[in-house]
């Protein structure tokens, strides 16, 4: 006969395992498909926030500051690893830098194009059932600031990037002078497994650092004069999309939430991927 303390400890456990699960969306068993094994996404609640530079040190495409807000969505809580791509391009291979491997199981898929992001999403939303999609600009920089009006997510002291993010640290510095590095040491010359650092206030990991991301909205310098306040997405027209966050081989400048680049949707390198958002 079970005792009346066993069938409470078990009920106890249950409700501490459910109430984790309702912190964030996951997927492996649940979806029942090996595709999303270990793919996990944070529940963003909605908001409105100041967009772009905040701290008066950034680049003109950055500005104006400009109020927007979002609704509630699912980001991933990491960068799609090589390890989930390859399910979907087998062949893939995300290459190496100066003879370390960037190609391990755990570390950020790189080497992708816009369009290779677009198609990764569409399959996995094929096999799941679910929808998947690039997250847009403004999704993107309100989930890396976490609530943070600084240059970073932990702040604007430099000095502490290590703890969050992998970054040109002081020892990219030492072996390649010419590169604008960190003053400390993250412990890693190339990208890292995901989920290496800290993570933001969100419970996002490597929104700032390891792997730059391709973002859904075309890119246009003058963007934030142009746009709506509410879900903004740049659709218009132009040649490249936007990447955001700065990778493994950015300094200070590079890896800040403001920090916006275009490319060609065509374009991959060394140190460029990208995360999911989970529409339903």
């Amino acid at each position: 006969m079970v005792s009346k303390s066993l069938v409470l400890r078990v009920f106890v456990m249950l409700f501490v395992i459910s109430l984790a699960a309702s912190s964030a969306v996951v997927f492996g068993e649940t979806a029942g498909l090996d595709e999303t094994a270990g793919m996990e996404f944070a529940a963003v609640k909605g908001g409105c926030f100041q967009m772009g530079d905040s701290v008066g040190d950034g680049d003109p495409n950055e500005r104006p500051v400009h109020e927007v807000c979002v609704s509630d969505f699912s980001m991933g809580k990491y960068e799609v690893t090589n390890q989930q791509f390859k399910k979907f391009r087998p062949s893939h291979d995300s290459g190496k830098f100066e003879g370390v491997s960037l190609n391990e199981n755990n570390q950020p898929v790189v080497n992708v194009s816009w369009e290779d992001a677009v198609e990764y999403a569409k399959w996995l939303s094929s096999k799941t059932g679910r929808t998947y999609r690039l997250p847009t600009e403004a999704e993107w920089e309100y989930a890396a600031r976490a609530g943070s009006s600084s240059a970073y997510y932990w702040g604007n002291d430099a000095s502490e990037a290590c703890k969050y993010a992998n970054v040109s640290d002081a020892a990219a510095q030492k072996k390649y002078p010419k590169w604008r590095s960190f003053n400390c040491d993250d412990g890693h010359l190339v990208a890292a497994p995901v989920g290496s650092f800290r993570p933001n206030a969100f419970g996002l990991y490597d929104m700032l650092g390891n792997a730059w991301e391709w973002v859904e909205d075309v890119y246009n310098a003058e963007a934030y004069s142009k746009l709506p306040k509410n879900n903004p997405v740049f659709e218009g027209s132009g040649e490249y999309r936007v990447e955001r966050g700065g990778g493994w081989s950015n300094g200070p400048m590079g890896v800040r939430s403001s920090h916006r680049v275009g490319l060609t949707p065509t374009f991959g390198h060394r140190s460029l991927g990208f995360r999911l958002v989970l529409v339903k």
